[in-house]
């Protein structure tokens, strides 16, 4: 049975006759607009061993800065619900902006993590990671998940996830699952419809461009900041507005001073404009 809930005493409802049943849930939060990317995600927490599957859809108001797209962002719900009926999905969660953010007389619960969240992304979306804690605080309060699946792709959200989770002792096992990307190595994203035919034909080479660093660094490992800035205005010449592109520690995105490589132990991240849309991506060395 396809379950399809906005509202918080159903939802609850069936929450607590799974827990009672001692059914290990996987949770995959989304804004919706599902691309296959999404769709692989839903596969492979299914593979993990759970009895029961929640996909959630829900536009965070949020976690959009002023002159962000959330009125633009695309909303597909009658689409997404075809996709999840045929993934076998059991529960949709798709409340209203009014459900998941009441008015607060006394105010709102803030979780910070400055040092993460002031940096990379952070630096230019002013109050995104507040957002981004806020509703998934919210979200794993009210699903309580066993198991909860993140895509590669925005990995400093997936480590100020982690690390909410950790310090919250929360009871939940986070995966990270490899960036999806199209054939032509674009990380697929909901905000890839915004490109238009000549931006989409060149924001490939932010992925070509990770692949091409990855292979100079650990050739020439003393000149990595030299590479950075010359890859940088290669893309510029391209059109490409680089709002950074960086090599860091893995574990707290920490900046590198001297690289030693050693395997996973560091990653390259890129965040840039094409036109009015900005488009992120990584790789791990």
């Amino acid at each position: 049975m396809f379950i399809i809930s906005d509202n918080f005493n159903e939802l609850r409802k069936y929450i607590s006759l799974w827990k009672q049943k001692k059914y290990r849930v996987g949770f995959i939060p989304t804004m919706g607009n599902l691309h296959s990317g999404h769709l692989r995600l839903i596969e492979q927490i299914k593979k993990r061993d759970v009895d029961k599957t929640i996909v959630s859809i829900f536009v965070n108001p949020r976690q959009f800065g002023p002159n962000e797209d959330y009125t633009n962002y695309p909303r597909t719900l009658e689409d997404d619900i075809k996709k999840l009926r045929d993934l076998d999905v059991d529960l949709l969660f798709c409340p209203d902006k009014d459900l998941m953010y009441p008015i607060q007389n006394a105010g709102e619960l803030k979780i910070d993590n400055k040092i993460l969240m002031n940096d990379l992304c952070g630096s230019n979306r002013v109050g995104h990671f507040n957002g981004v804690l806020l509703v998934v605080n919210k979200l794993f309060n009210l699903l309580q998940p066993n198991i909860v699946i993140f895509g590669q792709k925005d990995y400093q959200q997936y480590l100020i996830i982690k690390n909410m989770v950790e310090n919250l002792f929360m009871p939940i096992e986070l995966i990270l699952s490899p960036i999806i990307r199209e054939i032509d190595g674009l990380a697929m994203s909901s905000r890839n419809k915004y490109l238009n035919k000549n931006e989409r034909e060149k924001a490939p080479k932010l992925n070509k461009s990770l692949i091409t660093i990855k292979d100079k660094i650990l050739q020439h490992p003393d000149k990595f900041h030299s590479i950075l800035e010359n890859q940088i205005s290669e893309l510029e010449k391209d059109g490409f507005f680089i709002d950074y592109f960086e090599l860091r520690h893995k574990n707290n995105l920490s900046i590198v001073e001297n690289f030693n490589y050693e395997n996973k132990k560091y990653i390259l991240l890129i965040a840039a404009k094409i036109g009015n849309t900005r488009l992120i991506d990584n790789i791990i060395l």
